[in-house]
């Protein structure tokens, strides 16, 4: 059955508007597209940018920090030398006179001798006149030699120096206790012992010294107590 001209055109009329409809829907599709893109896009470069920061920081290298160089341990210095102590320049020699066993002790000018042991001091001034070994003779023109004993409870030494005030110069007087170590005279010069006028011409020490057990007055070797 044929349709008259009015049901064409409103048919026309219907479907150009259902034309219309699609293509403005596809429009509004097409430009939501482009927005979306374009909204992604920008976001991109926003979060882009924002991480770049972090990134830079990221990317950062931490100095590492250098190994540290091996300890090299110090040569230790040599020890300081330490001076030698001065060595005692008294010579004792043992020999024998007048039935005694003794000790010859030569020393030099300037010498000092101390006590070998703790005792009391007995001084006997003694001098050689007309041939004689005279005992506190006081003779104004002639030396005096002193006999020194140091006594303790059990023995006696006994030191023969040169003259008194020329040789040897006395630092201890008679009645003084005395230490081990103190000293008792000092030699003045390299004069001989009075065992030399004595005695004995041959003799040059500076001191004979003698010993005796107390209080039974036996002999001792008087060689080891001047011995150092």
């Amino acid at each position: 059955m044929m349709r008259g001209d009015g049901d064409l055109r409103s048919l026309l009329n219907t479907l150009g508007s259902a034309a219309l409809g699609v293509g403005l829907g596809l429009g509004v599709l097409i430009l939501g597209f482009f927005i979306s893109r374009a909204t992604l896009g920008e976001s991109t470069t926003v979060a882009t940018t924002t991480a770049a920061p972090g990134a830079s920081r990221t990317a950062t290298a931490t100095p590492r920090a250098s190994s540290p160089a091996p300890t090299v341990a110090p040569t230790p210095a040599p020890p300081t030398p330490q001076p030698a102590p001065t060595k005692d320049p008294m010579v004792v020699t043992a020999f024998r006179g007048q039935g005694l066993s003794l000790a010859a002790l030569t020393v030099p000018s300037g010498y000092t001798l101390t006590s070998p042991i703790v005792g009391k001091v007995r001084i006997e001034m003694y001098q050689y006149l007309d041939g004689e070994i005279r005992k506190d003779s006081n003779a104004a023109d002639q030396p005096n030699f002193p006999y020194i004993f140091i006594e303790s409870s059990d023995r006696q030494i006994k030191l023969r120096p040169g003259a008194i005030d020329r040789d040897v110069q006395l630092l201890v007087k008679n009645g003084d206790t005395v230490v081990l170590g103190q000293a008792l005279f000092k030699t003045l010069t390299t004069g001989a012992s009075s065992w030399r006028t004595f005695y004995d011409s041959s003799v040059t020490a500076q001191v004979v010294a003698s010993a005796a057990a107390l209080p039974s007055g036996s002999e001792l070797d008087p060689v080891p107590f001047f011995r150092k």
